[in-house]
């Protein structure tokens, strides 16, 4: 249950092959819009399917593009309150895709692992932004973005790959995933 009193809609972890992300979530959008019209349903089978992503910059050609990268890649989130009816969904699906699960039943993500996404993005553009920072010496001040609350959170920094790490929970699990980070030396 939410701040507001009423229900928060689980959002559960698929399995993919990575790279095959966004064929995932559009068979699995398709499939659902299906789904949903033969069964006359009032409400939505998937609220939101996302693989999420992270913002950063890369050098092509000499200059610098923006690009985004999977941020963790062969997983998809299924946003339902109908996990039974989303692994019917997934058998139809010519790919591999897998509702996790433990040995008892299927595992949403727990309430903090959520709030970290909903912090870093927004619903309907699950894509953590870039980060600017300024170095001074050795020190190094995160002066934009997303970072700028959560900085306690950076394990390591990657200058030349414009990226920190961070590290966060997921199933249950701590990892280490990139977000994008701009780091500028401070002039004067």
């Amino acid at each position: 249950v939410g701040a507001e009193g009423c229900r928060v809609t689980p959002w559960y972890v698929v399995q993919v092959r990575a790279g095959q992300e966004a064929r995932a979530m559009t068979l699995i959008e398709q499939r659902a819009k299906e789904a949903e019209s033969l069964e006359e349903a009032e409400s939505p089978l998937v609220r939101e399917c996302f693989a999420p992503r992270y913002r950063t910059q890369q050098k092509m050609r000499g200059m610098w593009r923006s690009v985004e990268r999977p941020l963790i890649p062969g997983y998809v989130i299924v946003v339902t309150g109908h996990p039974d009816k989303l692994i019917k969904l997934l058998r139809g699906i010519p790919m591999f895709t897998r509702l996790l699960r433990n040995e008892v039943k299927f595992i949403p993500l727990d309430r903090n692992e959520v709030a970290w996404f909903e912090a870093f993005t927004h619903e309907h553009d699950r894509t953590v932004p870039m980060s600017t920072a300024v170095k001074e010496g050795d020190t190094v001040t995160i002066t934009d973005g997303p970072l700028q609350q959560h900085s306690a959170m950076i394990t390591r920094i990657d200058r030349r790959r414009s990226m920190a790490y961070v590290q966060i929970s997921f199933l249950g699990r701590t990892k280490e995933v990139p977000v994008g980070l701009k780091v500028v030396a401070k002039r004067g």
